[in-house]
C-alpha cells in the first residue's frame, strides 16, 4: 500500500519529470515558417494573428509545416471551494454538482460546442463537495471534498496542490496517447474566480481591484466584498510567487493545480493546448513559474470579460484568439477557438505560393506522395489536397472488381461513391503517359503499390518464385520502374501518388511478399526523393514529412 508520504514524493517526481521534458520552441522552425507565410499567394501579413498562431505552431512542432492540431479533446476539472462561505458568489455550492451532472446528461453549453467542433469532453472531479454517480465521461480523481478558505489560512496543503497537479499531467498524457494532438482546457467550480483572482494578483504583483472580476453575474457590494477577501488571502498567506506550488496551496483550488499539470503536461509532449478563460489564465501563470518554457504550448483561446484574464494574458505575453466578451468558463472560449487555431496550420500546408502561381513555362509542377498503412485514410487525405481544384483525373491502378473478390469488389465500390462526379476517373496501369501529359487538371494516382504488384507479375517475378528466369523478370521490372520514376521525375502536372507504406502494415513471408515489400520500399523511397510534399497517414492523421 502506497503511504501519503511516497504518494507525495512519487507526485513530485512526476512534476518534476515532466517540467525537464518541457523545451522551448524551435527557432529554426518558427523562421521558416514565417518565411512560408510571406511567399504565399496573399498579402504579406495580411492574416495578422492567424500567421502568429501559425508560426507558434510551427515552433512548437519542430517543423515549418506543423501538423493541423487535431483530433482535439477538453478536459473540464471540477472542484468546490471553501472560500465560498464568505459570500463571494450568490449561487449555492451544489450548483458545481448539479452542472457537471449536466455536462455528463450532455445538455450544457459546453456540451453543445464540442459537439459542433468535434471536440471530446471529458469531465474531472478534483475536489466536488457532493458525490456523484459513476459515468463513462466522469474520471473520478477527487482529492478532497473542496478546499479550505483561503481567506483564513492556506485552501490546500502542498501535498494536496501536488496532488492535484500531477493528475493533471496524467490526464493530458492519457488524451495523448490516445491520439489526441490538441488538447483544450476547461473548469467547473462555484466560487472559481476568487481564487483566479488571488493566483493572477500573487504572480503579477497586481492590486486585488485590478484582477477581480464579477464572475456569475455579482452585484457591487458582493465584488467589494470578493476583492475584500482577495486582498485579505494575500495578507493572510503571503505567497511567493517563486514557489508555484504554494501560491497555489494558499490561494489557489484543486481544478486550477489540475489545470496547472494539464498544461505542463500537453507541453512536454509538444502539443499544443488552447486556454480557456480566467481560471486557465490564472493556471497557466503557475505553469510558467514550473516552467517557463511550457508558454510556447499555450494558445490564449480568447479573453474573458474578467478582468485578471488580461492581465495574466498579457504578462505570459499571449494574444487570445478571440475577444467576445464570455466569462463563461467551462471550455467554451477554448472550443469557439478550436477551428481558428486549425486554420493557421492547415493554411501553411494548402495554399499555393506566389512562386507556384508566377506563369513560368519551365517551372515544373508539384508532387505529392501519401504513405500509409492499410485502411489508414490516405486515399482521402489525398482527395482533400485537390478539393476544389475542379476537374480531376483519377488514375485507379488495382485490377478490375468481380465477384470472386468481394472484399476487393466493396473496396472499390466505396472509392468510387466518394469521388465527385465531376472528376475523370481512368482505370489504367500506364501511368508514364498520363505523368507525360501537359495536362492543368490535377493528377490523382491510386496507388502505387497495386502499380507495382500487376507490374511485377506482367514481368513475371512472381511467377519464377526463385527458380525461373529472375533475371529477365528482373530486367523486364527495372525498365518500368525507371520509366516511372523518370516521367514522376519531369512530370509538369500537380500529381497525388498514394502508396502503402511497407513498415505499417503485414506482408506474407513468402517469396512474393518479401520481393514486393522490398521493392515497394525501394519504389517509395525513389519516388518521396523526387517529391515536393512527403506525407505520412496514420489512423487518419496526416502528417507531413517533407
Amino acid at each position: 500500500m502506497t503511504t501519503p508520504e511516497a504518494g507525495s514524493r512519487d507526485h513530485l517526481a512526476l512534476i518534476a519529470q515532466t517540467c525537464a521534458a518541457i523545451r522551448g520552441p524551435d527557432e529554426d522552425a518558427m523562421a521558416r515558417a514565417r518565411a512560408h507565410q510571406d511567399r504565399l499567394a496573399k498579402p504579406r501579413g495580411s492574416l495578422g494573428a492567424l500567421e502568429d498562431v501559425s508560426v507558434r505552431l510551427a515552433g512548437l512542432a519542430g517543423t515549418s509545416f506543423p501538423p493541423v492540431p487535431e483530433p482535439a479533446a477538453l478536459a473540464l476539472f471540477a472542484g468546490d471551494h471553501g472560500v465560498h462561505a464568505q459570500g463571494v458568489s450568490p449561487w449555492p455550492q451544489s450548483i458545481t454538482s448539479a452542472m457537471v451532472e449536466t455536462f455528463l446528461s450532455g445538455r450544457a453549453v459546453i456540451n453543445a460546442l464540442a459537439r459542433q467542433n468535434g471536440v471530446r469532453l471529458t469531465v474531472v472531479d478534483v475536489g466536488v463537495a457532493a458525490d456523484l454517480e459513476p459515468h463513462p465521461l466522469l474520471h473520478q480523481r477527487r482529492i478532497r471534498r473542496g478546499t479550505d478558505d483561503l481567506s483564513r489560512g492556506p485552501a490546500m496543503s502542498r501535498d494536496d496542490a501536488a496532488h492535484a497537479v500531477a493528475t493533471g499531467i496524467e490526464i493530458a498524457r492519457r488524451l495523448v496517447a490516445e491520439g489526441y494532438r490538441c488538447l483544450l482546457t476547461g473548469d467547473m467550480g462555484i466560487g472559481n474566480t476568487t481564487p483566479a483572482a488571488a493566483l493572477v494578483a500573487a504572480f503579477t504583483g497586481a492590486p486585488a481591484e485590478d484582477v477581480t472580476g464579477r464572475g456569475t453575474g455579482i452585484d457591487d457590494a458582493t465584488w467589494y466584498r470578493k476583492v475584500d477577501v482577495v486582498r485579505q488571502s494575500l495578507q493572510v498567506n503571503q505567497p511567493d510567487p517563486q514557489d508555484p506550488l504554494g501560491v497555489l496551496a494558499a490561494v489557489g483550488g484543486f481544478e486550477h493545480a489540475a489545470t496547472v499539470g494539464f498544461l505542463l503536461g500537453a507541453a512536454a509532449s509538444r502539443v499544443p493546448v488552447i486556454v480557456d478563460g480566467v481560471v486557465a489564465s490564472a493556471a497557466a501563470l503557475a505553469a510558467a513559474r514550473f516552467a517557463p518554457d511550457v508558454v510556447s504550448a499555450l494558445v490564449a483561446g480568447h479573453l474573458s470579460a474578467e478582468p485578471g484574464a488580461a492581465r495574466a494574458l498579457a504578462h505570459l505575453g499571449l494574444r487570445p484568439v478571440l475577444d467576445l466578451e464570455m466569462r463563461l468558463g467551462e471550455g467554451s472560449g477554448a472550443v469557439l477557438a478550436l477551428p481558428i487555431v486549425q486554420a493557421a496550420s492547415r493554411i501553411l500546408h494548402e495554399v499555393a505560393t506566389i512562386d507556384e502561381l508566377a506563369p513560368n513555362p519551365s517551372r515544373r509542377a508539384h508532387r505529392v506522395l501519401v504513405l500509409g498503412g492499410a485502411r489508414s485514410g490516405k486515399s482521402q487525405v489525398a482527395e482533400r489536397m485537390v478539393e476544389g481544384a475542379g476537374s480531376v483525373t483519377y488514375a485507379a491502378t488495382g485490377p478490375q472488381p468481380s465477384d470472386d473478390d468481394p472484399e476487393w469488389k466493396h473496396r472499390v465500390a466505396l472509392h468510387r461513391e466518394r469521388r465527385p462526379d465531376h472528376w475523370r476517373t481512368v482505370e489504367t496501369r500506364d501511368l508514364v503517359t498520363l505523368l507525360a501529359t501537359d495536362d492543368p487538371e490535377p493528377l490523382v494516382i491510386d496507388c502505387l503499390s497495386t502499380w507495382l504488384a500487376a507490374t511485377m507479375d506482367d514481368c513475371g517475378v512472381f511467377s519464377s518464385e526463385g527458380h525461373g528466369p529472375a533475371d529477365v523478370a528482373a530486367k523486364a521490372l527495372a525498365e518500368q520502374t525507371d520509366a516511372l520514376l523518370d516521367a514522376w521525375r519531369n512530370t509538369r502536372r500537380f500529381v497525388v501518388a498514394i502508396s502503402n507504406e511497407v513498415g505499417s502494415g503485414v506482408v506474407p513471408a513468402t517469396y512474393a511478399g518479401r520481393i514486393f515489400r522490398d521493392h515497394l520500399g525501394w519504389l517509395n523511397s525513389q519516388v518521396a526523393a523526387e517529391s515536393d510534399e512527403v506525407w505520412l497517414v496514420t489512423a487518419g492523421i496526416p502528417q507531413r514529412l517533407r
